[in-house]
């Protein structure tokens, strides 16, 4: 009888080797995952065409309409620039899982020839196995085997990563429901908008730093609603309400409410189409009693705000909300209850990463009143100011670039106060308002101006600290002050509209009073607008007066609208767009 030692032969000699079946196994499963990347890769390259994206060839549509307009010319490479990367690099993608897949089917292929042709080496001298040895066989080809699928796991999950985010959600969402977009339109690649961005939408009451001036000049003077002479389109809104509308690319903002509902609307504005309307729902913290407000305010006076990345609202129950631009809230919260005789109705401004906000109420001297800015992200308090001494009042703020900093102005009675946006800390403050302060502050001409009805209009310098009341308001005036709409600056002038249906207007610098002109059946609420050399005054009954800018008064046009206006407009390429008490309007010139 032979000894049981000389049967070297391990008890799994007669099938496949562990370490070469783990191997094949990992390998194909590698192979299989590269193929179905490829797969997805393939078709939504075939699904994408970049020379017929719908944003590409309305912009360029429009630029044969316009061939002097470079900002046009810049959109167009952009958006040309990106599109053209975006393809390359599912071209690119191809390439690289195509390399991959040949060295996955290498390895299995290797793997499964060892494991089935593996030849045994004539052995040299007797070899006695124990389990302590076939363990730390096993173990070795386990460590093998796992290294192996880490690094071809690592490599598939890059790919994946890689190939799902070949093009923007955004941009993609935007192609397939709308068929069109603008460049703003592009799913954004930082957290907050360049300057540049801002300036070419219309992201704010009264658009860029709530100035009321637009940047294109190629709008129309003249229009009816009745015989549909340059009205693109007219959509319902479902709430009426006195906000004005705010746009970012192909979108147009817009919010409404009752005692029990707050919604937001977004509506294409090439089309006129209602794309999605969401409710901001009951938040904790809410007063369940709804705030008391005037019939024209209504419960949701206060214009939204647009950063390009979401949409934000504020309500007169101080409910804050902030949607995705596919309708997704992001976030919501209640800012508690206010103290005010009728509801909050100051509008919005965003700050890089931040939603500022003005929070006056109360007496003044109960320490209430306070701006915030919340974290645009998520809706966390970034910066709260220290209490500020004043009353209850429905201004609304603007951010102003002096040329050496940035600073938020916000006006209520009696001061006009100057922040650091990026902290909340106070950098001066002017006495010039009295009583209930409701027309915005403006920036022109290097000046501050404010105005209220009663009281007075005042031009500040703005590069003061501390109480500089007695050192930078430059001039002061009585005339023609407006009781809601809010003065514009064109640079060399400042024009005031009041509820009486009077204009005025003054010389910038100096504060000479230019002109004034008292129109019949005329009443202003609505805010002027500077377009070009024209300015755009919408009347209550909708009737709009358009002159040119100048030293003297000169009527070019009035255009009807056939509905009453209590908002402002917002400015595109070649549009306007305004809210009349039921409906969107969007203005245009047709081609003939």
């Amino acid at each position: 009888m032979q000894p049981a030692t000389q049967n070297s032969t391990s008890p799994t000699a007669g099938h496949w080797p562990q370490a070469q079946v783990r191997t094949a196994i990992v390998a194909g499963a590698f192979c299989v995952i590269i193929a179905a990347l490829m797969l997805i890769n393939h078709l939504q390259s075939r699904s994408f065409d970049p020379l017929a994206a719908p944003e590409l060839v309305r912009m360029k549509a429009s630029l044969v309409q316009n061939p002097d307009d470079e900002a046009l010319k810049k959109q167009v490479r952009m958006v040309d620039y990106n599109l053209r990367r975006h393809h390359s690099r599912h071209i690119l993608l191809a390439e690289r899982a195509g390399l991959l897949l040949i060295v996955g089917a290498s390895v299995f292929l290797f793997a499964v020839q060892s494991a089935i042709y593996r030849r045994k080496l004539p052995k040299t001298q007797k070899t006695e196995r124990t389990h302590e040895t076939e363990d730390h066989a096993a173990a070795t080809a386990r460590l093998g085997v796992a290294m192996l699928g880490v690094m071809l796991g690592a490599a598939a999950w890059a790919m994946a990563a890689e190939t799902t985010t070949l093009i923007p959600a955004q941009t993609a969402k935007a192609a397939a429901t709308t068929g069109t977009a603008a460049a703003g339109s592009l799913a954004p690649t930082t957290p907050f908008p360049t300057p540049e961005e801002l300036k070419q939408n219309w992201p704010r009451f009264r658009g860029p730093s709530g100035s009321g001036i637009s940047a294109y000049a190629n709008v129309p003077t003249t229009w009816n609603a009745k015989t549909g002479e340059n009205i693109l389109w007219k959509a319902p809104v479902p709430i009426i309400g006195p906000n004005s509308p705010v746009l970012w690319g192909n979108r147009v903002f817009l919010a409404g409410a009752v005692e029990k509902k707050r919604e937001v609307y977004c509506y294409d504005a090439t089309s006129g189409k209602l794309l999605w309307q969401k409710q901001v729902g009951d938040l904790p913290g809410t007063d369940p009693e709804a705030p008391q407000v005037m019939d024209e305010g209504g419960f949701a006076p206060s214009t939204m705000a647009t950063d390009g990345r979401r949409v934000y609202a504020i309500f007169t129950n101080a409910d804050v909300a902030a949607f995705d631009y596919n309708g997704n809230r992001v976030w919501a919260r209640n800012l508690g209850k206010f103290d005010d005789s009728y509801g909050h109705a100051s509008s919005l401004e965003t700050y890089r990463d931040k939603l500022l906000i003005q929070l006056d109420q109360g007496t003044g001297k109960d320490g209430k009143s306070k701006v915030i800015a919340l974290e645009t992200a998520t809706g966390n308090t970034a910066w709260e100011s220290a209490p500020r001494p004043v009353p209850g009042s429905w201004s609304s703020p603007i951010l102003i670039n002096t040329g050496q900093r940035d600073l938020f102005i916000v006006a209520a009675k009696p001061w006009v106060m100057a922040y650091d946006p990026a902290t909340g800390k106070e950098i001066w403050r002017a006495e010039a308002l009295s009583g209930e302060v409701t027309p915005s502050p403006v920036f022109g001409a290097g000046l501050l101006f404010t105005a209220i009805e009663g009281e007075k209009l005042a031009a500040i310098k703005p590069d003061g600290s501390g109480d500089v009341t007695k050192t930078h308001v430059v001039w002061s005036a009585e005339d023609g002050l407006p009781d809601v709409s809010s003065p514009l600056c064109d640079g060399k002038r400042v024009y005031l509209a009041t509820s009486a249906g009077q204009i005025t207007c003054f010389e910038a610098t100096k504060g000479k009073k230019l002109w004034e002109k008292e129109l019949d059946n005329m009443s202003f609420k609505s805010s002027p607008a500077l377009a070009g050399d024209k300015v755009y005054i919408f009347g209550d009954k909708g009737a709009c007066v358009v002159l040119q800018a100048g030293d003297t008064y000169k009527e070019v046009a009035r255009a009807e609208l056939g509905e009453e206006v209590l908002s402002s407009p917002a400015f595109a390429d070649g549009r306007i767009y305004i809210r009349g008490k039921k409906s969107l309007f969007c203005i245009g010139s047709k081609a003939k």
